[in-house]
């Protein structure tokens, strides 16, 4: 499942790996964050906050000398990556692999209403939130699937300090896969619109993340919701 990736890359890429820096940038709060309505792969603009977060850790990244910068192509990574990008002045790439979590009909919904539209599915999606599809929806196994072959491609290009600007599940899910996280470990982390997750070396990941451009901060962001 989660560890299958990091398995079948440690031999193959283990020397050059243990050199690179991957730094995984939420975009910057958005108008339906604000309001928690569910996104998914929906588009919303960033807010006035979410813009001066993505200039914040413009300016973090700036520092650490970043030589490959990817994103989603969502509008709301869009929009982070250019304000980024004004600090790093890169040739962006965008990914679809790396968009976010497909939530189906329940994007566009409040999700304080979600228990009330679909309350048999809502239930089942919280037993079970690794497995279970909703609606339309992905589920974590899918989204695996989906960022696998991105990462495969990611570790082994010749660039050393990575930036990936994308969203707060698929980066959840990315993260995940590098560590050998199992489904637990991989839902008991999350990230907020400030904070930047960082993952060192390979064979024996270190990693801590950034909240607002300061840190380190020893491991990952506990879950906040």
């Amino acid at each position: 499942m989660p560890g299958r990736l990091a398995k079948s890359l440690l031999l193959d890429f283990n020397q050059l790996l243990s050199m690179k820096q991957l730094y995984f940038v939420r975009h910057g709060q958005t108008e339906w964050n604000a309001i928690r309505r569910m996104q998914g792969q929906s588009n919303s603009d960033l807010t006035e906050l979410g813009r001066q977060q993505a200039q914040t850790n413009g300016q973090f990244l700036a520092d650490v000398s970043i030589d490959y910068l990817v994103a989603s192509p969502l509008d709301r990574t869009r929009q982070t990556a250019a304000i980024i990008n004004r600090y790093l002045q890169l040739d962006i790439k965008y990914d679809i692999r790396i968009m976010e979590w497909d939530c189906g009909d329940w994007s566009g919904e409040l999700w304080d209403q979600l228990d009330k539209k679909w309350p048999d599915e809502f239930n089942a999606w919280r037993s079970d939130p690794f497995n279970f599809r909703g609606p339309k929806c992905e589920n974590y196994p899918d989204m695996i699937d989906r960022v696998t072959p991105f990462l495969q491609e990611l570790l082994a290009r010749p660039e050393t300090n990575i930036a990936i600007v994308s969203h707060g599940v698929i980066g959840r899910v990315m993260v995940g896969c590098l560590l050998d996280m199992n489904a637990d470990e991989m839902l008991s982390f999350s990230q907020n619109n400030d904070a930047i997750m960082q993952l060192s070396g390979f064979a024996n990941y270190n990693y801590c993340h950034f909240i607002g451009g300061k840190g380190p901060i020893a491991g990952l962001p506990p879950r906040s919701i």
